[in-house]
């Protein structure tokens, strides 16, 4: 399968389209536009990494992509896909960094994939049947203040919640701990192989203070 792919504009000025979903078998299309370490390491972020030489999946997630219009069968027999789909195609099979973003509340936990291109940045959330959704991220903001947006807008909406952001190229799985005290933050480290490890934790903390410990664990 080739990639014949027309990126999409991107300018400040630009207002970025809701967020775009895919299913599973989609995404698995995507990721096979341009095969490579990029896009092996996108699957295994994503949960793909055995179906991506599926031959039913593929057929069946290129029928899905094409018959909503989000991509186009050439005459060559190419499958050709431009805009937002492009853009998320381009990251997934470019990124150099993916972080994952773990919401955690008192009986539940949602997490954030937020994937990073030299072009492209976008933001993915998983959703019920293995489906994703999309969306760019602001280019007027720098990534990781992207990656605190999102763990400041969860906790103020779940005060006693917490939130774990880990860089998924980091082999040793070391993950930042962020929740809140009070007016202030509390941070602490962990790594993902550790069973019940103790974690010691810095309190009193301001937002510079957290979003410079999100930038160490981005390895900005």
């Amino acid at each position: 399968m080739t990639e014949t792919t027309a990126a999409i504009p991107g300018t400040p000025g630009d207002i970025y389209p809701d967020s775009v979903g895919f299913g599973f078998a989609e995404l698995i299309v995507l990721l096979n536009l341009q095969r490579g370490p990029a896009a092996t390491a996108s699957a295994h972020a994503l949960r793909l990494q055995h179906e991506l030489e599926d031959p039913q999946l593929l057929s069946a997630g290129a029928s899905s992509l094409v018959a909503r219009g989000a991509a186009t069968v050439e005459p060559g027999g190419e499958l050709s896909v431009a805009g937002p789909v492009a853009a998320v195609t381009r990251a997934l099979t470019s990124a150099t960094r993916r972080m994952q973003l773990t919401l955690l509340t008192a009986d539940s936990g949602d997490s954030v994939l937020s994937v990073e291109s030299e072009k492209y940045r976008i933001l993915l959330q998983p959703r019920a049947y293995l489906s994703w959704f999309a969306m760019a991220q602001k280019p007027d903001v720098s990534a990781a203040e992207a990656n605190f947006y999102i763990v400041r807008k969860h906790l103020d909406e779940n005060p006693a919640g917490g939130a774990m952001i880990r860089r998924l190229e980091d082999a040793g799985g070391r993950q930042l701990l962020i929740k809140r005290s009070g007016d202030t933050w509390a941070v602490g480290y962990s790594e993902s192989s550790a069973v019940a490890a103790p974690i010691d934790e810095v309190s009193g903390l301001s937002d510079a203070d957290v979003l410079d410990r999100i930038r160490a664990i981005r390895q900005d």
